[in-house]
């Protein structure tokens, strides 16, 4: 399986998580981590698993996330199992990037198989709260089951 999990991130805290996920991934998958403004065309191309995340800013992603969202087109996507996460605050208190982005990547096409997650921060540079890794893991051993395909 080839995955991507794309992701943006202010101070380092969501590219913690991202990176843990594609760790996590990768153990039973072909998965990198990419930030949203180095994915290339040619990254989606063959994708069977694509994860997208970023802090909630404004109540909503980031525009980088949002740009890499626009760039996408049912062609790229269409069929792609897919997940979101963001990091925030609390839970829903500063809005969630995830359930936006989760939207989109429904409506290019994309299978979501995980529930939009939210990984808590303590603060606006972080950092993550307790167990915050462990729970990322835990999501992506979710979206590894969920994603894998039926015998």
């Amino acid at each position: 399986m080839k995955g991507l999990v794309v992701y943006d991130t202010n101070y380092g805290t969501t590219e913690r998580v991202a990176q843990h996920i594609a760790v996590t991934l990768g153990s039973e998958a072909s998965v990198r981590a990419l930030k949203a403004d180095a994915v290339q065309t040619e990254d989606l191309e063959g994708l069977d698993l694509l994860v997208v995340g970023g802090p909630v800013n404004a109540w909503r992603p980031t525009r980088r996330i949002q740009a890499f969202l626009k760039r996408l087109s049912p062609e790229m996507v269409s069929g792609v199992k897919a997940a979101a996460f963001d990091t925030r605050f609390g839970p829903r208190l500063a809005g969630s990037a995830a359930d936006n982005i989760e939207q989109t990547l429904r409506q290019q096409g994309c299978e979501i198989v995980a529930p939009a997650q939210g990984f808590l921060v303590l603060g606006m540079q972080g950092p993550l709260a307790d167990g915050q890794l462990e729970a990322a893991a835990d999501w992506a051993k979710q979206i590894l089951e969920s994603a894998e395909p039926r015998s």
